[in-house]
């Protein structure tokens, strides 16, 4: 007789193994980012992406700024498909100067039978900006910030949902003189306007006391060109990683304080060899 622990085992194979079969479910999502934070979606199997990430300045310092035009902060990345269920990804920012990377793993696809997709992220992060830390906390291992999340998405009809709990751990924050550890919750919603256009919010909410800024709220705009994605962006966040995003955050919707930019997105076919 099988123990209960290797039964369950078996069953869960068995469960995985048969929804692959079944068929699966695309989210409403059009991208790997959902505004600015990660998506359940992966890139295909085979596919670079290349993302460039552009936010302009607050717009509401209005004329004399350009309504942000004269500020600005970008991130460039690429994502590669391994398979249809691993992706890896490299980014860089203007902010800090900063290189990033991460994991993402798809545990399971919306299909007939199963109401949810489940994917898992990890990655990092470290700013390379000199002359800017204490030269006690200027070390490499002190600038790292690490982190992982769980997105547990759904598409009924028209609209996506999904719920993003994760945890970070940042590096040295010279504002609060300390490194942190604190979980943090990501909540998204899109619609489908049309076979070719989306609408997108975002909700990021860190789990900590020991930070002054605001919680990263935004709203989005895709417009799927065919081997483009372009998405507007509004939000009263300027970052585009993750220690940033929930660290950082400076902009008030109240205030008008505001960052407008776009991601654009644009996908290549480069499969390896199998």
């Amino acid at each position: 007789m099988l123990k209960p622990s290797v039964t369950l085992i078996l069953s869960i194979l068995f469960i995985y193994t048969n929804a692959q079969e079944l068929e699966k479910v695309k989210n409403t999502f059009r991208g790997t980012r959902f505004v600015n934070a990660q998506s359940a979606n992966l890139a295909d199997n085979g596919d670079l992406l290349l993302q460039i990430q552009h936010r302009f300045g607050d717009i509401s310092g209005g004329a004399y700024e350009f309504f942000g035009l004269d500020q600005a902060s970008m991130r460039i990345g690429f994502e590669y498909g391994f398979g249809d269920n691993f992706n890896l990804g490299i980014g860089r920012s203007t902010y800090m100067k900063t290189f990033d990377t991460f994991g993402k793993i798809r545990i399971i696809q919306q299909n007939e039978n199963f109401p949810l997709s489940i994917s898992v992220n990890a990655g990092g992060s470290v700013p390379s900006i000199r002359n800017f830390f204490q030269e006690e906390y200027d070390n490499f291992p002190d600038k790292v910030s690490v982190n992982t999340q769980v997105h547990i998405a759904t598409t009924i009809k028209n609209v996506g949902i999904q719920l993003s709990p994760g945890f970070l751990k940042t590096g040295y924050l010279p504002a609060e003189n300390d490194n942190l550890l604190f979980f943090t919750l990501g909540i998204g919603g899109s619609i489908k306007i049309s076979k070719k256009v989306s609408a997108n919010i975002e909700y990021l909410n860190p789990f900590t006391s020991e930070l002054n800024g605001k919680n990263p709220l935004s709203l989005g705009v895709d417009l799927d060109t065919g081997g483009h994605l372009f998405q507007l962006v509004i939000s009263n966040s300027q970052r585009l990683f993750d220690q940033a995003l929930y660290t950082q955050t400076i902009g008030d919707w109240t205030k008008g304080n505001l960052f407008f930019g776009f991601n654009l997105v644009r996908e290549f076919n480069l499969k390896y060899s199998e």
